[in-house]
């Protein structure tokens, strides 16, 4: 009998560590960072839910990153989110977490730059004041976005 009780005791630790390893593998892929081709230009493009427990990971990521001092711009795209889940009341908490982001980046040297937020996102960051406090640089498209960024450091993109 107490054999097969410590063999459920390492099974759990085993299964605890396994779980631990997962849920680090989800926080690195919450907040992929990617070098763009624009120069000094990184890239984070949201996919799923968004939670201020997400944001505060994608703040430590971004800071993180920018710590090398080499980035101007933070490029992050909303477009694959699932804003329209989030719960009524955490809208005030994601907008904080939002307003200390485009703060932080900003006290780094960086600009925040947001692309495809929806209606309702757009709307519940307006009426949370963030817009009217800190000012948010944002686009419809990732590619106006780029555009831009690469018309303000004189860049030319040509079409063939």
């Amino acid at each position: 009998m107490s054999e097969s009780i410590e063999s459920l005791k390492r099974e759990i630790v085993r299964l605890n560590e396994k779980v631990e390893r997962y849920e680090t593998y989800i926080r690195e892929l919450s907040a992929p960072i990617i070098p763009s081709i624009v120069p000094h230009t990184i890239l984070v493009p949201l996919t799923g839910g968004i939670t201020e427990e997400r944001m505060t990971h994608i703040l430590e990521a971004i800071l993180h990153h920018l710590e090398r001092g080499e980035v101007e711009n933070v490029l992050i795209d909303l477009s694959g989110t699932n804003i329209n889940d989030v719960d009524k009341s955490d809208y005030q908490l994601v907008a904080a977490k939002m307003r200390d982001l485009i703060g932080a980046v900003k006290l780094m040297g960086a600009r925040t730059i947001f692309v495809g937020f929806s209606p309702l996102f757009a709307r519940e960051m307006v009426l949370s004041g963030v817009v009217r406090d800190v000012g948010i640089h944002s686009f419809s498209t990732f590619r106006s976005a780029l555009q831009h960024i690469m018309r303000d450091k004189g860049y030319e993109m040509n079409q063939r």
